[in-house]
């Protein structure tokens, strides 16, 4: 997971460097404005822990000491840290009504419904992916 950790550090550098903007407030693509497969991994990463449950991102103590070991929870305090002063339930009211949820298992197989709906079920976001005899794709249209 070495590359997808660099990856997301060089995705924030720039989306903070240049203050990149999302496609919209309740953009395609994430959770955070900005990415959706890391809260998919995250939440599939913790699904079997025993001490770290969903409430845990309201813990900063939490976040602090496990964000650099799970995704989700990094990705949880990337938010808090970028939009510091505005009430989490404010900033991230999905993540914020998702950490309701009783078990990370619930939370990561509603991560792979909810990307199916709200990513790969887009046209306007899937019509860029290269298609051919491994990976098919009917548009309908």
């Amino acid at each position: 997971m070495c590359i997808r950790d660099r990856y997301i550090r060089l995705m924030r550098k720039l989306q903070l460097t240049y203050m990149l903007e999302p496609a919209g407030s309740h953009g395609v693509w994430g959770l955070d404005d900005y990415h959706f497969l890391p809260f998919v991994f995250g939440a599939s990463q913790l699904k079997d822990h025993d001490t770290i449950v969903p409430k845990s991102i309201h813990d900063d103590k939490v976040l602090a000491t496990e964000s650099k070991d799970y995704m989700y929870l990094d990705c949880i305090r990337f938010i808090k840290e970028v939009k510091k002063g505005v009430p989490f339930g404010e900033s991230s009211p999905t993540l914020n009504d998702i950490s309701n949820v009783v078990t990370w298992k619930k939370i990561a197989s509603g991560m792979i419904k909810m990307y199916q709906a709200e990513v790969l079920s887009k046209h306007p976001v899937i019509k860029h992916l290269r298609f051919g005899s491994v990976l098919r794709f009917n548009s309908g249209e």
